[in-house]
């Protein structure tokens, strides 16, 4: 078995430098810090807006800004088919006619989920201001915090504690960089410290750290549209047991159920219409068709069966779970505690919905059963597609 490497020397004193930075800011400066972030860097364009990305973050952003008073001139976006259309309303337009028209005039907010190539893009066709969406939902954190996976500053700091706690069990010294930075990225948004993204094909599946076994029995909580289970099929090369897909929203069901036929693996799949939790229980469901869709607390749309994992009945055990659903991964795991601790299948659950997340999942994993091994991994840019993986000794890959 691959031995877990030994921390560096300075390894703490690195993660209590950053945090000593945190607790030293007076609560007056950061909320100051939290409410002038995307006024500095728009200044003085900021009242005019220009959405670049017409995708699931800009249709987000742009329902926010609209419940804040606020309606940007237009979206921008690569995609031709969008050029001179409508999204909710607003015109889209290309990045060269965007910026003809208000590159001077307005600060354009890049709205996608890997935008450096975008604020390149931006730039180099004279844009006067570019600026990261992530200080605009500080801005307007009353609509967009935390449902956009960003928390304020000020609240991290009574995490201080939990981090450590987090920080002191991962597995590698990959893993607590990644901690690191993105404490540096999410408390002052310091981009130049992220590390870049790991290979997104291989999200949910570090074969650099576990081992394969031929009879996986693998439960992808979130389906969507069979995106993941494919990756999963090509990681294990067809020789796999059974997938058991979760996936509540009619839709992305729909999408799955064909996607799985023009995989040719529909006989060892077996779609489940629910979503996971804590209880038994039927729950109010945000149906978007989309990778968005997800359990809500407000009444007034569908409603959908919630399960606990340790109470579907299983006509194969699982052996490799992964979840990415919207936030509610800590309630799912809650709801899977007798299985996690009896049988400590490997786990991929995404980190990323909520900041506190990022070290609460970990925490709560090693509280079910402390034997796992803990690593924290990110394959895009930002805050995105960060995932803590929960690998039992036995899995663990071998040299």
């Amino acid at each position: 078995m691959t031995p877990v490497r030994p921390p560096a020397s300075n390894d703490v004193e690195q993660l209590e430098s950053i945090l000593r930075r945190v607790e030293a800011e007076t609560p007056d400066a950061v909320r100051a810090r939290e409410r002038s972030a995307f006024d500095d860097l728009a200044r003085p364009l900021g009242e005019r807006l220009v959405l670049f990305g017409a995708g699931p973050l800009g249709k987000s952003v742009l329902a926010g800004l609209r419940k804040a008073g606020v309606e940007p001139l237009a979206f921008a976006d690569n995609k031709r088919d969008l050029w001179h259309q409508r999204v909710l309303g607003l015109p889209v337009l290309s990045a060269t006619e965007a910026v003809e028209q208000y590159g001077k005039t307005a600060c354009f907010v890049v709205t996608v989920y890997q935008g450096s190539s975008v604020r390149r893009q931006l730039a180099s066709l004279g844009c006067q201001r570019v600026v990261p969406c992530a200080p605009l939902l500080w801005k307007y954190s009353d609509v967009f915090i935390p449902q956009c996976c960003l928390e304020l500053p000020h609240r991290l700091v009574e995490q201080c504690d939990s981090i450590r706690k987090c920080y002191a069990m991962l597995a590698d010294e990959a893993s607590k960089t990644e901690l690191r930075e993105q404490l540096l990225w999410r408390y002052w948004l310091d981009f130049s410290a992220l590390s870049t993204p790991l290979d997104a094909r291989d999200t949910y599946f570090p074969m650099d750290l576990l081992s394969p076994v031929p009879d996986e029995v693998f439960v992808d909580c979130g389906s969507f549209d069979g995106e993941s289970t494919q990756s999963f099929n090509r990681h294990w090369g067809a020789e796999f047991r059974h997938v058991f897909a979760l996936e509540p929203d009619p839709a992305s069901r729909a999408a799955l159920t064909a996607n799985l036929g023009a995989m040719g693996i529909g006989d060892r799949v077996t779609v489940m219409p629910y979503a996971v939790g804590d209880t038994n229980c039927q729950v109010c469901f945000a149906s978007s068709g989309s990778v968005t869709s997800h359990v809500t607390a407000q009444d007034g749309g569908s409603t959908v069966e919630c399960r606990r994992l340790d109470d579907i009945e299983w006509s194969l055990m699982p052996t490799y779970i992964k979840m990415d659903i919207e936030g509610a991964e800590p309630e799912a795991l809650a709801g899977g505690r007798e299985l996690l601790r009896r049988h400590q299948p490997v786990l991929a659950v995404c980190t990323y919905h909520r900041s506190e997340h990022l070290w609460q999942i970990p925490d709560l994993i090693r509280s079910i059963s402390p034997d796992y091994h803990v690593f924290l991994r990110r394959y895009a840019e930002e805050c995105w597609e960060g995932v803590c993986y929960a690998i039992p000794g036995r899995r663990l890959k071998r040299t």
